[in-house]
């Protein structure tokens, strides 16, 4: 009950940054970078009266809608929340600063910290196994019936956006709103893959003895597995015990601590995991 309440928890941070990163930057210099946030840009252009919120939040009711019926309910509750999350937090952010203004001419830099921001807020969310829903269900439908992989099919879909944008903003925000959907795709890759990174560690202590104490070290106070190998030094022939073992980067900074302090001569290196599958990791 609790692991799921920090879920919807992290889920409405998540859409709150979505909303900052949308409504304080993004919307202002008017960058419709894909998606729906980037339609509701664009349609907030053309008919000025209409709230930016209840434009997301029509868009996305519709597309939840379109998804039901052609996907059929495979969509999770967390979706929902989170795209129904956005739309309320764009609303409020409206309400408190009507006349937001522009934090900077600097169109580069605008499009950069807007990305930022919303590329933290897709993070959180897609690593808490939901979605902002919007064009991520189109890019589903476009799956569904050409078989193109997710990815482009997403890719397809935010460039349909930007068209959008371009017709109405000229090409210089089109452009820009292009290079806004690379930017936040790579930011968003980049930020999910330091929340799972682990290190995998390989030890090769100064002899034997110390092996046993590094190895009951990894055992028993860092809790984690760890994998002896036996080795063959290539210059000095002697036989050698090598330790292997993954762990998140606390516990491989408190390993560094205890190895150079009981062993100053063995030999440690170290990779970064994007990914590790298996028992006391991801299942």
């Amino acid at each position: 009950m609790k692991r799921t309440a920090l879920s919807y928890l992290g889920i409405i941070i998540g859409a709150l940054f979505i909303s900052i990163g949308l409504y304080f930057f993004w919307m202002p210099f008017d960058l419709a970078a894909g998606g729906i946030s980037g339609l509701s840009i664009v349609i907030k252009a053309i008919i000025p009266a209409i709230p930016i919120g209840i434009i997301i939040f029509c868009l996305d009711i519709l597309m939840f809608f379109i998804g039901f019926l052609v996907l059929g309910k495979n969509f999770g509750i967390r979706s929902v929340v989170c795209s129904l999350t956005v739309s309320f937090f764009m609303i409020v952010l409206e309400f408190l600063w009507p006349n937001v203004g522009i934090v900077s001419e600097d169109t580069l830099i605008i499009l950069l910290f807007g990305a930022l921001f919303i590329a933290i807020g897709q993070a959180i969310v897609f690593n808490l196994e939901a979605s902002s829903g919007g064009t991520d269900i189109v890019a589903k439908i476009i799956n569904k019936y050409t078989h193109l992989n997710i990815g482009v099919s997403l890719m397809i879909a935010d460039l349909v956006v930007v068209l959008f944008a371009t017709t109405i903003f000229g090409v210089e925000k089109g452009l820009y709103a292009a290079l806004g959907v690379l930017v936040t795709s790579s930011l968003i890759d980049y930020i999910i893959a330091g929340f799972t990174v682990q290190k995998y560690v390989m030890i090769v202590p100064s002899s034997s003895e110390k092996s046993e104490v590094i190895k009951s070290y990894i055992l028993n106070n860092l809790d984690r597995g760890a994998t002896v190998y036996q080795a063959e030094g290539g210059y000095s022939k002697h036989h050698k015990m090598v330790l292997t073992t993954v762990m998140d980067r606390k516990q491989f900074i408190d390993l560094k601590k205890y190895v150079g302090g009981v062993d100053s001569r063995a030999f440690m290196t170290v990779q970064n995991l994007h990914e590790v599958v298996g028992e006391g990791f991801e299942k």
